[in-house]
């Protein structure tokens, strides 16, 4: 059995693994991935800001930028939002081998599957063929983690249950300026449906859904709907933890992306959030390997990190649960409301939800949602 020594071992080479190599400075980094190659799976749609790719220096996997969204009702009511950021959808591949060539003193080994931790409080990680150790141990995974691998175990309650997404890419005639999220039983009963234009005449298209569906029969309809074909083309999707916040911090172990719940509810983005968690845990991986600050004092510090978040993930939480279980009508009039709110006032909110501020209280977020139904 094979054994090696790095300063940073990170499993998982997708967007969480990648970007907290990149932000880490003075490390020899050792990435082990379970995929045969960097980028062979896409499980999402793949889009985040412009902003993101190019302080990664990853520009050259942009497929196509928009700067609006459009949010359509089951009557056929709609309500286009200017963004505050300019986003982008991203060849997955493309970015994931950019990246990788942006890494410096850092080793990828793909095609090994973690099996486990060398005990609990190891910095060992076990794969069917050899052992890794590193001075610091980050979890990239993906969900639900290196230390999560009883789906059934971590399923057991509704508030670790999270949605599941699939998706194809496919040809698309419709306004490719701005991307586009379906509400209403007409579309899918519990979730959402999406169309992300990847270029002029494409796009792509898909479902995310929580518990009692079936995500290719719920697609099909779903592009049906849309007066779309594409029952043949190939799929890919995964869970969305849509679900709150995770541990940050398991043990002496770093937890990033996916693994640590970090895609937000309701709308279900977690690519940004994993870039922006992802930077701030290299730059305190960076400090403890210089000395700067105790183990101890790294992982409280990227966990409190996380967790002042936490708030604004629990009423993102409370908002996508009131869209799941909204009627059709109150979507209706919820679209319809918003269509009427100003273009500075809606700039004003997206700021605060890129931003990670909106902190009003579930009570107060209730009164307004309902205010803006029977307006």
């Amino acid at each position: 059995m094979r054994n090696s020594e790095s300063d940073v071992v990170i499993v998982g080479a997708s967007f969480a693994g990648l970007a907290t190599a990149y932000f880490t400075e003075d490390a020899k980094i050792l990435i082990l991935e379970r995929q045969k190659e960097l980028g062979q799976t896409q499980k999402s749609t793949c889009a985040t800001s412009v902003e993101w790719m190019e302080k990664l220096n990853c520009k050259d996997s942009v497929l196509k930028t928009f700067d609006y969204g459009t949010i359509h009702s089951s009557n056929g009511s709609r309500v286009r939002i200017k963004l505050p950021e300019t986003f982008c959808t991203i060849d997955y591949k493309k970015f994931c081998t950019t990246l990788a060539g942006n890494l410096e003193n850092t080793e990828i080994l793909t095609g090994n599957r973690v099996i486990g931790l060398d005990g609990n409080d190891s910095n060992t990680i076990l794969t069917k063929d050899a052992r890794y150790s590193g001075k610091l141990l980050v979890d990239a995974s993906g969900w639900p983690g290196i230390r999560e691998k009883d789906h059934k175990k971590l399923n057991t309650t509704k508030r670790t249950m999270p949605a599941f997404g699939l998706e194809i890419e496919t040809e698309f005639q419709g306004d490719t300026d701005s991307f586009h999220i379906y509400y209403g039983k007409r579309f899918i009963k519990r979730g959402y449906g999406w169309v992300f234009p990847t270029g002029k005449d494409t796009a792509r298209i898909g479902i995310g859904a929580y518990s009692g569906f079936k995500p290719r029969e719920t697609l099909n309809s779903f592009l049906e709907t849309l007066d779309i074909k594409g029952k043949d083309l190939p799929r890919h999707g995964g869970h969305l933890p849509t679900i709150g916040l995770g541990e940050p911090v398991k043990g002496k172990i770093f937890v990033v992306g996916d693994a640590c719940w970090q895609v937000l509810p309701l709308s279900g983005e977690g690519i940004r959030k994993t870039f922006e968690y992802a930077e701030f845990c290299g730059g305190v991986i960076t400090k403890v390997l210089r000395d700067e600050m105790t183990l101890e004092e790294g992982l409280e510090a990227y966990s409190q990190e996380v967790l002042n978040a936490g708030r604004f993930y629990n009423n993102m939480r409370f908002a996508q649960n009131l869209a799941i279980h909204c009627p059709d009508w109150g979507r209706n009039r919820i679209i319809k409301f918003l269509s009427r709110v100003s273009e500075a006032k809606m700039e004003r909110l997206l700021v605060g939800y890129f931003n990670d501020e909106i902190t009003s209280s579930k009570t107060r977020m209730l009164k307004t949602v309902i205010g803006g139904m029977f307006a």
